[in-house]
């Protein structure tokens, strides 16, 4: 794994990806790290959430609509609640599920006013078409899958079809019993990040 971010960063932004299920907000903004600002977007924890991910059936486009409106939702919120992430400071867009699918998007949306921008993605479907994929090519971006997860490969369903894509290669993390094959429980952010803090050892 080539990244330019330090371990320290990757680990809290993982971590950030885990507890932002049990935050009221969508998203948390961790400014800890010195010359960081991580923000992790919650992902796929509602019904509604599950609406959101299914809304690319109705209308093709460069980006799935419904990742694109949580990301603008997601920005709106965030301009909302803070007067400005810090241009000095590297931001982090981190999430897990819906979250990183969103994450990308948000990328996509803040490129050309954020250079210094990362990407951290824990089990996301793919966010968009080839458009996207060549907007953030030059975005360094995490993306890890986690053993047999199933939701990197199977959401938006009919990727054929859809034209969705990934934007960057997979970090494969391996189960620690890579024999068992469960794709639904390999999806835990949880064990994404036991998995990442192993691979980081």
């Amino acid at each position: 794994m080539i990244t330019t971010l330090p371990k320290e960063v990757i680990l809290k932004a993982v971590k950030n990806c885990v507890d932002v299920y049990a935050d009221p907000s969508d998203f948390i903004i961790d400014k800890s790290i010195p010359g960081y600002c991580i923000l992790a977007i919650e992902g796929t924890n509602e019904t509604s959430d599950w609406a959101t991910n299914l809304r690319f059936l109705f209308r093709r486009e460069d980006t799935h609509r419904g990742f694109k409106e949580n990301a603008t939702r997601t920005i709106t919120n965030l301009v909302l609640s803070y007067e400005s992430l810090e241009q000095e400071r590297t931001l982090v867009l981190a999430g897990h599920s819906l979250g990183g699918a969103t994450a990308t998007v948000v990328a996509d949306l803040m490129l050309a006013n954020t250079p210094n921008l990362h990407l951290i993605t824990l089990g996301s479907p793919r966010p968009g078409g080839r458009g996207l994929r060549k907007r953030l090519k030059n975005v360094e971006h995490l993306r890890f899958v986690h053993g047999h997860d199933i939701i990197p490969g199977s959401a938006p369903f009919l990727p054929f079809l859809t034209g969705y894509v990934h934007t960057h290669p997979m970090i494969h993390l391996h189960d620690e019993d890579d024999k068992r094959f469960d794709g639904v429980e390999d999806h835990n952010p949880a064990y994404y990040y036991k998995a990442i803090e192993k691979l980081l050892s």
